[in-house]
């Protein structure tokens, strides 16, 4: 085998690789999507509990994903974005969550849907071969408040 064809080889590889990675982060964030969508009235169902974690595993799956896609570093980022913007909006403490009134608790899993579907829209574009779609007004927000530098204490 040629240089090039070891070259040519690898290459494919990588680029099988990537895209299974892209797939299963997607698998990851429809499960995610789904799984809010499951939670938005109250009381969660039962198979459907404890409800934070396990949005916590599929956003962390999806990222993880993400990671092992070769020459992705711009989607990499964005996935990182909202994936910290659903994180940030489950971490609340277990009293605070039992204490969210119904309207609240339905603003809380919107934030965390708008992050998935954020996430869902860059990472189709970027399978498809596609420009990355703007970020949306709360991911915009969210990318603003991390990036803000911190007042030395």
């Amino acid at each position: 085998m040629t240089r090039e064809q070891q070259e040519a080889a690898r290459a494919g590889l990588l680029e099988e690789r990537g895209r299974a990675a892209g797939e299963k982060a997607l698998s990851e964030l429809y499960a995610l999507r789904r799984h809010l969508k499951d939670c938005e009235l109250r009381p969660v169902p039962e198979e459907r509990q404890p409800w934070r974690p396990i949005a916590r595993a599929f956003i962390d799956d999806a990222e993880l994903a993400v990671r092992l896609m070769p020459n992705a570093r711009e989607v990499q980022s964005r996935i990182t974005d909202a994936a910290g913007l659903i994180t940030e909006t489950l971490v609340i403490g277990r009293e605070e969550a039992r204490e969210m009134t119904d309207p609240e608790h339905r603003t809380h899993i919107s934030r965390c849907l708008a992050g998935t579907l954020e996430a869902i829209e860059a990472l189709s574009a970027f399978m498809r071969g596609d420009p990355l779609p703007e970020p949306g007004r709360l991911l915009r927000g969210h990318i603003a408040q991390i990036q803000q530098p911190t007042s030395p204490s």
